[in-house]
C-alpha cells in the first residue's frame, strides 16, 4: 500500500502538468483500453474460483458505475486543482462513507465509536481544504473551472470508498484480483467514448504517445495490481486510513512542478489527514493485538 501511494501521487502530479496543454479524455481511453486488455489477458491464465457467477453481475455492473466516476472525476480534478487537495478530498471523503457503507452493504454491525469518530475529523478536515480553495490560498490560482474540478474530487471520493466496498464483495465471493481488473472498466472506455473527440484521437497518440503511456503506467495500471493487493489483505476501513497518507506525499511531489507555488494552508491539511490517519491505524493495530 505505502508503494502505491508513492507511484500514484507522482503519477497524478505529472499528470495534472501533461493536462494542462494536452485532451485529457484521449489520454484516459487509451490508458483505460490498454488496461481492460491488460488484465483480460492475465484473467485467461488463472484459474477461476469465483461462486455465483450470474449472482455477482449487479456488483460488476454497479463496479464499472463507481469506476468511471472515481477515475475520471480524479483526473479532471487534477487539470482544475491543485493536485494535493484533490488528492485530499478523495481521501477524506473516502473513510467517512466507508464506515457506514460497511454498516449497510456487509452488515457489519454499529462500527467502532474510534472509527466514527476519525471518519468524521478528516471529513472536517476535508472542509477546510474545500475552504483553502474557494479563498485562493491553494497552491493553484482559483479558475473559472476550478469548483468543477473540486465538485468532481468529491464524487470521486465518494465513489472510490463505493469501489472499495464492491471489490471486496467480489473478493469474498471468490473472484481474484486480475479477475475483477478485467472486467471493472469497460463502463469508464464507454463513457470515455462518449466524451472524447474522436477526430483528434491519432493526433494526441501520435503527438503525445510517451506521456500517455507515462500516466497510463504510474497511475493506473502498476497503482491498480498494488491496491488490489492491499484491498484483499485488509478492510476497506484500513485501506482508505493508508491511503490518507497520499495527500501530503503528493504535496512534496508538487515541488516538481513550476506551476504550483507550495502553500502553507494546503500542507497544514495534508499533515492533519496524514496524522489522524496514522493515528487510527495503530489503533486499530491494538485492538486487533
Amino acid at each position: 500500500m505505502a508503494l502505491y501511494v508513492v507511484l500514484s501521487a507522482a503519477g497524478e502530479v505529472y499528470a495534472a502538468s501533461y493536462f494542462q496543454q494536452a485532451d485529457v479524455f484521449v489520454a484516459l481511453l487509451v490508458s483505460f483500453a490498454a488496461v481492460c486488455l491488460t488484465f483480460n489477458l492475465l484473467a485467461r491464465h488463472e484459474s477461476g474460483t469465483a461462486r455465483a457467477a450470474k449472482s455477482a453481475l449487479p456488483v460488476f455492473v454497479s463496479l464499472n458505475v463507481v469506476t468511471a466516476i472515481s477515475w475520471i472525476g480524479l483526473f479532471i480534478g487534477l487539470k482544475y486543482a491543485e493536485p494535493a487537495i484533490v488528492v485530499a478530498f478523495m481521501v477524506a471523503l473516502g473513510p467517512a462513507a466507508t464506515v457506514w457503507l460497511n454498516t449497510l452493504i456487509r452488515r457489519q454491525g454499529v462500527p467502532p465509536a474510534s472509527d466514527i469518530v476519525v471518519s468524521v475529523t478528516i471529513a472536517a478536515i476535508g472542509s477546510y481544504m474545500i475552504w483553502i480553495s474557494a479563498t485562493g490560498n491553494a497552491g493553484v490560482e482559483w479558475g473559472a473551472r476550478s469548483s468543477v474540478g473540486i465538485v468532481l474530487a468529491i464524487m470521486a471520493g465518494l465513489s472510490l470508498a463505493l469501489t472499495n466496498i464492491l471489490v471486496k464483495l467480489l473478493f469474498d465471493r471468490g473472484f481474484s484480483g486480475r479477475q475483477v481488473l478485467a472486467h471493472r472498466f469497460y463502463g469508464t472506455i464507454l463513457l470515455l467514448l462518449g466524451l472524447v473527440d474522436h477526430s483528434s484521437i491519432l493526433f494526441e497518440i501520435s503527438q503525445h504517445w510517451l506521456a500517455i503511456a507515462t500516466i497510463g503506467l504510474s497511475t493506473i495500471i502498476v497503482p491498480l495490481l498494488l491496491i488490489q493487493e492491499g484491498i484483499r489483505r485488509v478492510e476497506p476501513f484500513t485501506v482508505n486510513m493508508v491511503l490518507s497518507t497520499a495527500p501530503v506525499i503528493t504535496f512534496l511531489f508538487q515541488y516538481f512542478d513550476s506551476r504550483i507555488v507550495p502553500s502553507p494552508h494546503t500542507f497544514v491539511g495534508n499533515v492533519l489527514i496524514t496524522a489522524v490517519a496514522l493515528s487510527n491505524v495503530y489503533l486499530q493495530y491494538r485492538r486487533s493485538a
